[in-house]
């Protein structure tokens, strides 16, 4: 964070606690400068998520609307009580509880204004759901090393957004920045509910998928392209016999010339499916080379090959579908965890069967849940943004 940002965000905090409100103009800042640093949001939320902050309730089940009213009467009362400024006897009891109110006020103040409400859950009307939850869209968090980040959920970012690069129809665009000397790593933070799309300076095309990182260099080397990832993205590289491309994700370490596959690193042992041409894998103990049509994947640390049954399986993600082929249900769930940022509670154990079927991302969850209902047997509820799991009940 810049430091005359630091100093502005104490002063606006300074006026808050001593006016219990600010003009129409220092609230905006205040806003604008909490949107410039979603690190410090999502600092916050995660601590009182947490309940590292020690406050007189339990933030996540308290009525804040109800909270908010009480404590403005509460401070309105003591601003202006003629006893306010009397400090008879013990003051220090009376300095600890004004500063407790006043602490307590702050950060009621902060998660009601700042921390922006869930504004994906819709009433379900259809099927009979608690709620419904909308799908997740086009989106990430651009880190340049150095520099500040870079909302890209925002679609007005262009001033925002360094020479040689822009964001068109939700794709961020990279060409060759003229400047050899400054080449920064560039981070790119798909948070849950997002996906993006990019274009690399060398050409390459990547969609990066949902809880995923691809971290990078804006103009690549000479005699190599690298990149590394966490999560999952599918790659369709640009042809440059004098550069491989190679990603790395996990234990593998990923060469193409121009080729086009898709790599699944969420968990510590990562999947790649090839579409089109040739691929070097390097894994912990053993090197592979495979074809299009074919995958890898890691057992036992040694790396195996296998042909891919379907090639759906690749690309569905990117285009925009769920593909649950030989799927199991916790592998299922942990994609639409992911797509609609929900949590799974499950009060059944999962079975390890695999199921078939699919359908798009772009439905909303219940939907998705009453296809699952049929396709699995288990009843999926959701309520706000859980998703509990039972089995059915056999009707007889």
């Amino acid at each position: 964070m810049i430091e005359t940002d630091k100093i502005v965000l104490a002063e606006l905090a300074s006026l808050l606690l001593k006016d219990g409100q600010l003009p129409t103009a220092q609230e905006n800042e205040l806003r604008r400068l909490l949107e410039k640093y979603p690190d410090a949001k999502d600092n916050l939320r995660h601590r009182l998520a947490n309940t590292d902050i020690h406050v007189p309730f339990d933030l996540r089940t308290t009525d804040l609307d109800q909270e908010w009213k009480i404590l403005k009467t509460k401070y309105n009362e003591r601003k202006i009580a003629p006893n306010y400024h009397r400090l008879n006897g013990n003051w220090k009891p009376a300095i600890r509880i004004a500063a407790a109110l006043l602490l307590l006020f702050t950060f009621v103040w902060i998660w009601k204004s700042y921390l922006k409400p869930v504004n994906y859950l819709i009433p379900d009307k259809v099927y009979g759901q608690k709620n419904d939850v909308l799908p997740g869209e086009n989106g990430a968090i651009l880190k340049i090393k150095g520099q500040d980040e870079i909302n890209l959920m925002n679609k007005q970012v262009d001033g925002s957004l360094p020479q040689g690069i822009e964001l068109k129809d939700g794709k961020l665009l990279y060409s060759q920045l003229k400047t050899e000397e400054s080449n920064p790593i560039h981070t790119l933070i798909v948070p849950k509910r997002s996906t993006i799309a990019l274009t690399l300076s060398d050409g390459t095309r990547v969609w990066v998928n949902s809880e995923s990182e691809l971290t990078y260099k804006a103009n690549f080397e000479k005699n190599e392209r690298k990149v590394r990832l966490k999560g999952e993205a599918y790659f369709e590289v640009a042809k440059d016999t004098k550069r491989p491309f190679v990603v790395e994700a996990n234990d593998l370490n990923v060469q193409a010339i121009g080729t086009a596959f898709d790599i699944n690193s969420y968990k510590p042992n990562a999947k790649v499916l090839l579409t089109e041409g040739r691929l070097k894998v390097n894994g912990q103990e053993n090197e592979i080379f495979i074809d299009a049509g074919n995958g890898v994947k890691m057992i036992n640390s040694q790396l195996v090959a296998f042909p891919i049954p379907d090639m759906e399986e690749a690309t569905a993600w990117k285009d925009g579908y769920f593909y649950f082929e030989n799927k199991s249900m916790q592998q299922i769930l942990d994609e639409l965890s992911r797509w609609y940022g929900i949590k799974i509670d499950s009060n059944v154990s999962l079975d390890k069967r695999r199921y078939k079927g699919g359908i798009k991302r772009d439905v909303t969850l219940a939907e998705v849940c009453n296809l699952l209902k049929d396709l699995t047997g288990y009843q999926l509820t959701i309520d706000k943004e859980k998703l509990i799991v039972n089995k059915l009940v056999d009707k007889k």
